[in-house]
């Protein structure tokens, strides 16, 4: 039977009861260590998870020529970065309620349940082995990003001898039109030479394709699109409204509460009081004789997150500390004390019993 050692804390109070062969359960007391298993029950925590898109515009090299040379309009010639929210999602966990300490004190003689924790030491089980979910390895090969064209390239010696920026510009202006000329005349059939296969021929068209596009970057810039995620932990005690849980902005990105160059992204917690009881605080630890388990029935809570202009995400979620402590009895465990129990260990609650 393993025991586990957990720190004490101020406040939480354990008395021992020695009634039955199982043993019994009670808030943690001080001097309570031997032959026991301290366990805590969870509280939810959220994870709010934002996925955001930043597209990055870096105009290019020869922007001012695009129009004179290349009937180009409105092309921009100012680096520009912008940034959107793409999606809201929220993942709840269970973390170690310190305030819901618990220690299952065993007699000498008689059965003993199987008691197992996870590893921060919230109760999941007893008289169950619950098997860690395997880490999912990907047979599939990586997809590395393709290779950024660089348009110099493709220059030909004489632009890149050019004595000024406009003079580039020009020639590689008239490359450009040298490489549309050849691929029309290739499609219509009015090359000197056009491939015989048709796996040579487009491979052809797409090399001068290429070219072109990786030419026309230098007056037209290029763009680059990223998709970046961020985490914000919630764990709420009470229900809230309107609290700050971000901040945005459309040239800076997700930006942390105080940082005031964003916008405010809101949320809001509501408990939903589905059973009678859910308003007795729960943060009192209760005292109650044939206590074997203590466990928590979860509170349910609506969670808005929200701009100004729309609402980013919004769901019903089961919270651990809007709901109540309960216990499991000794008389539940019968004699032997194998009765089968696994908990949620993030709301707390019961998953399911088999006597």
């Amino acid at each position: 039977m393993n025991i586990r050692k957990t720190a004490l804390t101020a406040g939480l109070l354990v008395s021992v009861m020695m009634v039955s062969a199982q043993g019994t359960s009670a808030p943690y007391e001080p001097g309570v260590t031997k032959d026991a298993v301290s366990y805590w029950l969870p509280k939810t925590t959220l994870t709010v998870t934002v996925k955001a898109q930043k597209q990055t515009f870096k105009p290019g090299e020869f922007s001012r020529y695009a129009e004179r040379y290349l009937r180009l309009n409105n092309v921009r010639d100012k680096a520009e970065e912008v940034w959107s929210i793409e999606s809201v999602d929220i993942t709840p966990k269970g973390t170690p309620d310190k305030e819901q300490l618990y220690t299952l004190t065993f007699p000498s003689k008689g059965n003993r349940p199987y008691m197992e924790l996870t590893d921060d030491g919230i109760i999941q089980a007893v008289n169950v082995h619950i098997e860690k979910p395997a880490i999912r390895q990907s047979l599939a090969p990586s997809q590395k990003a393709g290779r950024k064209v660089n348009p110099q390239e493709y220059m030909t010696e004489e632009i890149l001898m050019a004595g000024s920026t406009a003079k580039m510009a020009e020639l590689t202006a008239k490359e450009i039109y040298n490489i549309r000329e050849s691929r029309n005349a290739i499609t219509r059939g009015q090359a000197d030479f056009v491939p015989t296969d048709g796996e040579s021929l487009k491979f052809m068209l797409e090399s001068l394709t290429t070219q072109e596009n990786a030419l026309l970057t230098l007056f037209n810039g290029t763009e680059e699109t990223e998709h970046i995620t961020f985490t914000v932990n919630v764990t709420p005690d009470s229900p809230v409204a309107k609290q700050i849980l971000l901040r945005f902005s459309s040239k800076l990105g997700i930006l942390p509460v105080d940082n005031l160059a964003g916008e405010p992204v809101w949320i809001d917690i509501t408990d939903r009081q589905m059973t009678a009881g859910y308003g007795e605080d729960t943060k009192k630890q209760p005292s109650k004789p044939n206590a074997f388990l203590y466990y928590r029935i979860p509170g349910r809570a609506s969670v808005r997150i929200y701009n100004n202009r729309l609402t980013l995400f919004e769901d019903e979620i089961q919270i651990a500390q809007f709901g109540k402590v309960e216990v499991v009895s000794t008389t539940i465990m019968g004699k032997n004390a194998d009765t089968k129990i696994t908990f949620d260990t993030t709301t707390g609650n019961i998953k399911g019993i088999n006597e």
